[in-house]
């Protein structure tokens, strides 16, 4: 027997499909904030179509992505994705800094975190091939269908390093904080990484931990964790908040400022950002060296 209230979201997007089941989710938390919550595929063999690919995420916290490629036509990934594929996928690069006609789009993906290289796996055969791709870090994958989760006329502004992979027409970039407030102080920096996609593409984002999203109606703020931000639609506001004095401030852990989201729009968030699992794993293997004992990750 299930004894979570079944809690109804009292907003404008209460029936939200989640994008890593495209079930129908109509029930927020048990303490009420609004926020909904992913529900991972745990090796489902629900397929999905995009365009003329299938694809299927499987797995609980370090998932895959598995999705077909028709003859001819190719995946674009971030370097080190690539996990196993059909025998005829072949491999190149597209370095964009060499192209005279890609060097702004180059440009644009460094200032935004990722790297100027594309890595293009393409069926070279006359049958449907596939391929497996995996996150670079522990992490789940969180698929962002325009057009289906969020407007097409919207572009969404991600952590710099969530982009993985995309199917369509996707473009990775970045977006300038004409702000000096938030540019110092939201923990975004002055480039924010900006990916747009025509309708029903897909970008395959990844996040550590558990997911949750919210849509925050006009003008509802929220005070969040930066480094806890997956993405969020360009239509909501970033700002910061001072987080009180100054033994807070310098012994709380959480820095000087607190960064807001002022909607309308919807966030995506995660509860183990790639910072703070590297800070662990980090603090464990130097706690393990400081005892005399020998490190598993040695």
């Amino acid at each position: 027997m299930n004894d979570e209230p079944e809690i109804v979201v009292d907003f404008a997007a209460a029936e939200e499909v989640a994008p890593l089941t495209e079930e129908i989710q109509n029930h927020a938390d048990p303490m009420g904030s609004g926020f909904l919550w992913y529900t991972p595929p745990l090796a489902s063999t629900k397929e999905h179509r995009t365009g003329g690919h299938e694809w299927m995420i499987s797995g609980h916290d370090m998932q895959v992505l598995t999705t077909t490629v028709p003859p001819g036509e190719q995946v674009v990934t971030e370097i080190g994705s690539f996990m196993y594929g059909s025998v005829d996928m072949k491999t190149s690069v597209e370095l964009t800094l060499c192209s005279r006609v890609g060097f702004a789009g180059g440009l644009s993906r460094i200032l935004g975190g990722e790297s100027c290289v594309k890595v293009m796996l393409t069926n070279a055969s006359n049958e449907e091939g596939y391929v497996g791709i995996t996150p670079n870090f522990p992490a789940k994958i969180v698929p962002i269908k325009f057009g289906h989760h969020i407007s097409p006329d919207h572009a969404l502004i991600s952590q710099g390093g969530a982009y993985m992979s995309h199917l369509g027409d996707v473009n990775v970039g970045c977006d300038l904080d004409a702000s000096l407030r938030t540019c110092c102080c939201a923990g975004f920096g002055c480039f924010r990484q900006k990916i747009t996609g025509s309708d029903e593409s897909i970008a395959f984002l990844a996040a550590g931990g558990t997911l949750i999203y919210r849509y925050l109606s006009e003008n509802e703020t929220i005070t969040v964790d930066s480094r806890s931000v997956v993405a969020m639609e360009e239509t909501v506001t970033l700002g910061i908040a001072p987080n009180g004095r100054i033994c807070m401030c310098c012994l709380g852990g959480e820095g000087c400022f607190s960064t807001t989201l002022t909607g309308p729009g919807k966030v995506f968030m995660q509860s183990m950002n790639f910072q703070k699992f590297r800070d662990a794993v980090q603090t464990t293997v130097i706690d393990d060296r400081g005892d005399g004992s020998e490190s598993a990750f040695n």
